[in-house]
């Protein structure tokens, strides 16, 4: 059991393939969500298996990981979508899901109000929208220019402030933080934000576990080379 975490809050998945490395690569990329693997299915919610594995009477959800589509079973087809199996999670334990991966980052970005431009730090972002540390609080409804730089990709986005945290409310910050939704002129921007994320997850289990991003398990997820081909 994880520190401070109660039993009912733990979230408790499995993952089955014949692919060992890849059971330890999507493990990862789950526990970074909060989802903890564990290897008696009895005590999963949910279980990922590969199709064609014999499953012992479980009482968890099974999702199965297969090529093709089925005609009865839920399932997710091969290379996996993590979007598509992260909606499957939110699905199965929150009352209201919020559908999209959200990643913790580190980077400078600079956003203009009222032709104003501050330089500003983005801390988490998501295919929709991202949280920022800025200078000064700004109120909800307040519509932005967010300017920063992924994994060496300019990227400019109109934006709408949907909250802000006081800096006396956010523990360890002297300064205000606020929570944006990304309003693209480009639907396209959403689509590589969303492969982008996906990649970083996925790294960031590779480096976790010792795994080279030239593995064959990455075969079993869907990911895109270069997400921001399109849309530069």
């Amino acid at each position: 059991m994880l520190l401070g975490e109660k039993q009912s809050e733990i979230k408790q998945v499995a993952v089955v393939t014949r692919d060992q490395q890849f059971n330890r690569l999507l493990s990862s990329v789950l526990a970074e969500w909060k989802f903890i693997a564990v290897e008696d299915l009895a005590e999963a919610k949910v279980v990922f298996a590969e199709q064609g594995i014999d499953l012992a009477d479980i009482h968890g959800e099974v999702v199965w990981l297969t090529p093709q589509p089925l005609s009865e079973d839920r399932f997710l087809t091969t290379p996996l979508s993590l979007t598509q199996l992260y909606k499957i999670l939110e699905t199965e334990y929150f009352p209201t899901s919020r559908r999209h991966i959200r990643v913790a980052i580190e980077v400078r970005a600079d956003i203009c109000l009222n032709s104003v431009w501050q330089e500003s730090q983005l801390i988490s972002i998501s295919d929709r929208g991202g949280r920022i540390v800025c200078q000064n609080e700004v109120q909800r409804g307040t519509m932005l220019q967010l300017e920063t730089n992924l994994a060496g990709k300019f990227l400019r986005l109109p934006a709408e402030v949907l909250y802000c945290l006081p800096a006396g409310d956010v523990l360890h910050s002297s300064r205000p933080q606020i929570s944006v939704l990304f309003k693209p002129t480009d639907d396209r921007v959403i689509d590589m934000l969303r492969c982008h994320i996906e990649k970083i997850c996925v790294a960031a289990a590779c480096a976790r576990e010792g795994i080279p991003l030239n593995d064959p398990c990455l075969s079993w997820v869907d990911l895109v080379d270069d997400p921001w081909a399109e849309v530069t």
